[in-house]
């Protein structure tokens, strides 16, 4: 397989993992130790493997059901490095309710012994578009 089906394949397992809720799969993704960065909307920067598990534990536990869908999805690959930069359509059931909401992400992958794992996970509201007649500041 050539590095930019790799990195597709990595990044759509990600998202698998977070549309399941799958601790396990999410786990087997990201690089186990403490250079990985995790950057969720809203949340303080999470580093090293344990914070970010965690982080995703408590997202799943938290959320009855999620869904994302992706658009816009660009890829990247040099050497042992690739990124992949694409919109989250995000849609989650909680406590609160029907959430629906849009993220930039950036995820950057590092290839560790053959295998390509997530190093950066860097997501960012979308604002909302500003309705007809409101003022832009």
């Amino acid at each position: 397989m050539e590095p930019h089906s790799e990195i597709l394949s990595a990044n759509n397992q990600f998202y698998e993992a977070f549309n399941k809720q799958n601790l396990d799969a999410m786990k087997a993704l990201w690089q186990d130790d403490g250079s990985s960065i995790c950057i969720h909307p809203g949340w303080p920067v999470l580093r090293g493997f344990d914070s970010i598990i965690q982080s995703w534990k408590d997202i799943f536990e938290n959320t009855d059901h999620m869904e994302i869908r992706l658009s816009d999805v660009s890829v990247v690959v040099s050497g042992g490095m690739a990124w992949v930069s694409c919109q989250e359509n995000l849609f989650s059931i909680h406590m609160a309710g029907v959430q629906s909401s849009h993220v930039h992400a950036t995820n950057l992958f590092r290839q560790f012994n053959g295998s390509w794992k997530m190093i950066l996970h860097h997501a960012a509201s979308v604002p909302s578009p500003s309705s007809p007649g409101e003022d832009e500041h």
